[in-house]
């Protein structure tokens, strides 16, 4: 399954990576096993990355959000039923400048039920508020891609 969404910003060879995918000094890279204590790890380092990051604080919230959600998904669907871990990748956006970021997992991708009920909005949140965005699944895990351009706080007031 592949599901995503263009928006400006990023041509058909832009797919929303971190410069580098190694560690740097601007980015950041963080592996972890998908247990529920996770979420709340990679929140906080994520949060702390983000808010160095110079984006706006809407983009910020974004970012925090949709990350948090991503990683939240590997550790109540793809770990259920088997251990799995999930791996976060922050950086400046390969091509076309902005931010990017990464949550991937080794685990297994269920497909959203018919009738979520009152729970199951992640994958829209994700499409709507990321400039662009990427789910991949296959086999081996799945991938969540999320880019942004960075506007600098006061960069609208004229």
């Amino acid at each position: 399954m592949r599901t995503g969404r263009t928006a400006a910003g990023g041509g058909p060879g832009c797919d929303c990576r971190p410069e580098s995918e190694q560690a740097s000094p601007e980015g950041l890279r963080l592996r972890e096993a998908a247990l529920p204590g996770a979420v709340r790890s990679l929140r906080r380092s994520f949060r702390r990355w983000a808010a160095a990051s110079g984006a706006d604080e809407d983009t910020v919230d974004a970012m925090v959000l949709l990350t948090d959600e991503a990683v939240t998904n590997v550790v109540e669907h793809a770990a259920r039923e088997h251990p799995c871990t999930v791996e976060l990748l922050a950086g400046a956006r390969g091509c076309s400048g902005g931010l990017a970021v990464t949550v991937q997992d080794d685990g297994r991708w269920r497909p959203p039920p018919e009738d979520p009920g009152y729970r199951g909005r992640g994958t829209t949140l994700i499409a709507r508020l990321a400039d662009r965005s990427t789910i991949t699944t296959s086999p081996h895990g799945t991938t969540v891609r999320m880019c942004w351009s960075t506007r600098r706080p006061g960069a609208d007031a004229a």
